[in-house]
């Protein structure tokens, strides 16, 4: 007789069976979780994420009239991103569809759908040919080397390092044949050795002769571009690195092969991609800066580098302001290659930079431009800078100096004309960039143009009167010191204004004796020569200025030696005397504008301090006058050529040696100026002019004879522009008259 189970007996069986079954269950999920099989990591593996950057446009710089200086290009770049190019579930989908893209069965198979099942079989088929063959122990001692947390590490794991390597080198030549067709127009720069070095014997020494190298042009090739991608100088720099012990170079993981690119180009390079199955490869969106008038302003606007970051102007000190912040769009797609649609996906709109606006004046820097390179290749200049200020804001309305840049090409420009970059260089060897700028980067001696200083720090404090009497004669200081002279002439007494008017050195120098030296650097700082110039621009610093409680220093700092100053800083001295005596911080930026047309920052003029009363300011202006004046008490002054008939013209010639590297001073080397004020009876424009080495020629370089009438020239046009108005029209009209009938007399004899 059959005894039936009892029910608590089942029960128990049934929960060992179904206990049995679990274990198993978990047994199997934990051996493919250590193990990471094929199939737990199809459908684990870490989703790729392609990132797309949306570029912001860079602020747009403009002068004061809202004449655009400057436009963003849209052009592509095409980037490599080997940390994709690098990814083996990755490249096998463009390995497989180039090997049965071309086969008989995928040209006869017309359902898409089968196609894909077809190029996923591939893909499956190129994928296992790369997969270690490792026991279960051998798996469990490599993931131990690698770290938990590293997604990428754990996913490539199953795979041989050297079979993926042949498989990223196959691709990389994959991608080299689809890209090179787009891209076979790039240029490539190269140093080609036309000569071999070689020994010579000469005069019984041997003399080596170094090789001969050109710089030659040619286009791109497929196996540069395979180079780029793959890096083997960093590979076999690494493997020689472990050899020895020593640090790795890193791979570069973003390689721009080509930029520049026109947007129709990027799309037909995308189709391509797209259709040879490619992953890695992008045509990213860029904004290249181009210049409307890159020979003009250069030192003022500036320009951008390969990564659109601003080098020198205000490119470069306003670079936070104009660039903006990138968009970002980003995709997620998994090992195969196909975009996942993602609510986590991330867009970010891009920030476009801010605006400015100069204060400059692009019809009064046209014509400094101009003449000033007329004026420099007349005298056979090195050197030289014209600075325009309008003395009651400050602003800078024009600013050039030479050599220049040119700001797309970055060619050199000279008063001689334009140069290949490095075609010239300096007396030491070095080539000459153009990227400095003279009018607020250089130092030097400026000679007669720094005696307002002495003459208004005695007017001012009442210590002379601009009508008093001083001594011109010849005088020594210092106990047996050279003496100071005005070479072969003896002025004999002058008052304070006719100083300026003849630029006598030992007038100059007993004012400013007569001041003290504590009183008179007290007057050097209000002037702000010991502070750097305060303008948004790259610049030199503040003045250098000798010892002046050694009394031969202060003699000679009275005349415009032992000091150096910038043309900037001797253009904000004018403008002061100009301004009735209130210093103004020079103005470059009138407003700073957001994409939208607001006004971000109205950048008011600012004022910096009282120098002198309005009182001194007058009469050191009226002393200012005469120095353009052919005749009248004490008789000629120094800048005639400055003078246009009509006009009250004032200003002040400036000539000073140049000093060598030992300290001595060159004979025949000048660096002369003239400051001008335009008109002087109510100042419109304070114009410096700076020359560096003028050739003589058949007259002494000075600032008379050759800053002072680059300035006229530049002035004339001025009055044109600006529509100034003559002090005495008929005396103005009949000097236009007499030139117009002076330039057809000229015209007729050509």
């Amino acid at each position: 007789m059959k005894t039936k189970v009892p029910f608590a007996g089942r029960s128990l069986v049934l929960c060992i069976i179904i206990m049995g079954f679990s274990s198993l269950v978990a047994a199997t999920l934990v051996e493919l979780h250590l193990n990471n099989s094929d199939k737990i990591k199809d459908i684990v593996a870490e989703e790729l994420i392609q990132k797309e950057t949306i570029p912001a446009e860079r602020g747009i710089i403009m002068d004061r009239n809202e004449e655009i200086l400057t436009n963003n290009m849209q052009s592509v770049e095409l980037i490599a991103d080997r940390y994709h190019l690098r990814e083996i579930t990755a490249v096998v989908s463009g390995l497989a569809y180039n090997q049965i893209c071309n086969t008989e069965k995928w040209r006869n198979e017309k359902e898409p759908a089968k196609r894909r099942r077809m190029l996923a079989n591939e893909r499956a088929r190129i994928l296992n040919l790369a997969k270690r063959e490792l026991t279960r122990e051998e798996r469990a001692e490599l993931r131990k080397q690698i770290k938990a947390n590293d997604a990428r590490a754990n996913r490539l794991m199953e795979y041989d390092p050297e079979k993926c390597e042949a498989l990223f080198r196959a691709h990389d030549e994959l991608v080299a044949e689809v890209l090179h067709p787009f891209i076979k127009h790039i240029e490539v720069k190269e140093t080609v050795e036309v000569e071999p070095e070689k020994s010579i014997t000469r005069r019984g020494q041997k003399i080596t002769i170094p090789a001969k190298v050109e710089e030659r042009t040619r286009f791109i090739t497929k196996q540069e571009i395979i180079n780029m991608i793959a890096q083997p100088d960093v590979t076999e720099h690494n493997k020689t690195a472990e050899a020895r012990g020593e640090k790795k170079r890193g791979y570069r993981m973003q390689i721009q092969l080509a930029r520049g690119l026109t947007v129709d180009l990027a799309e037909q390079i995308k189709e391509a991609v797209r259709k040879a199955h490619l992953h890695g490869v992008i045509a990213q969106s860029e904004l290249r800066r181009s210049y409307v008038m890159p020979e003009m302003l250069s030192h003022v606007v500036g320009y951008v580098d390969s990564e659109n970051k601003g080098v020198g102007g205000v490119e470069a000190v306003f670079n936070d302001y104009l660039s903006g912040t990138n968009g970002l769009r980003e995709y997620r797609h998994n090992a195969r290659g196909q975009v996942l649609p993602n609510e986590d996906d991330r867009y970010l709109q891009p920030k476009h930079g801010l605006n400015l606006r100069l204060t400059i004046d692009m019809r009064l820097q046209t014509i400094c431009e101009q003449e000033l390179d007329k004026g420099m290749k007349h005298f056979r200049a090195r050197r030289g800078c014209m600075i325009v200020v309008d003395p009651k804001t400050g602003d800078i309305l024009a600013m050039v100096s030479r050599p220049a840049i040119n700001l797309n090409t970055k060619e050199l420009i000279t008063h001689e004309g334009t140069f290949k970059r490095g075609a010239i260089k300096d007396e030491k060897g070095n080539p000459v960039t153009g990227d400095f700028n003279f009018a607020c980067q250089t130092r030097y001696e400026p000679g007669s143009t720094f005696k307002v200083v002495a003459v208004t720090t005695a007017v001012d404090k009442g210590i002379m009167s601009i009508n008093t009497p001083v001594s011109a004669s010849p005088f020594s200081v210092g106990g047996g010191s050279k003496a100071i002279n005005d070479g072969r002439f003896n002025y004999g007494v002058l008052t304070v204004g006719q100083m300026l008017k003849k630029s006598s050195n030992p007038a100059a120098a007993r004012i400013a004796l007569a001041s003290k030296w504590p009183l008179y650097k007290e007057y050097v700082e209000r002037f702000g020569l010991t502070k750097s110039a305060g303008i948004d621009l790259p610049s030199g610093g503040s003045c250098l200025l000798a010892n002046g409680n050694h009394i031969v220093n202060f003699s000679r700092i009275a005349y415009g030696y032992s000091v150096s100053v910038s043309p900037l800083h001797m253009a904000m001295v004018y403008a002061t005397l100009a301004n009735d005596g209130v210093r103004m911080k020079p103005r470059l930026i009138d407003r700073i504008i957001a994409a939208d047309g607001s006004v971000y920052d109205e950048c008011k003029p600012q004022e910096v301090c009282r120098v002198m009363s309005p009182a001194t300011a007058k009469a050191i202006r009226g002393a200012l006058e005469t120095v353009t004046h052919k005749s009248g008490p004490a008789g000629r002054g120094t800048a005639t050529q400055a003078a246009i008939p009509g006009f009250r013209i004032g200003g002040k010639t400036g000539t000073a040696k140049k000093v060598s590297s030992t300290g001595k001073y060159f004979d025949n080397l000048y660096v002369v100026s003239f400051a001008g004020v335009l008109p002087i009876d109510d100042p419109r424009l304070v114009v410096m002019t700076v020359i560096d080495e003028p050739h003589p020629r058949d007259c002494n370089a000075g600032g008379g004879t050759v800053a002072a009438p680059i300035f006229r020239a530049a002035a004339e046009r001025f009055i044109n522009v600006l529509h100034l108005q003559p002090s005495d029209p008929a005396e103005y009209e009949k000097y236009l008259a007499e030139k117009q009938q002076g330039n057809g007399a000229t015209t007729a004899q050509q």
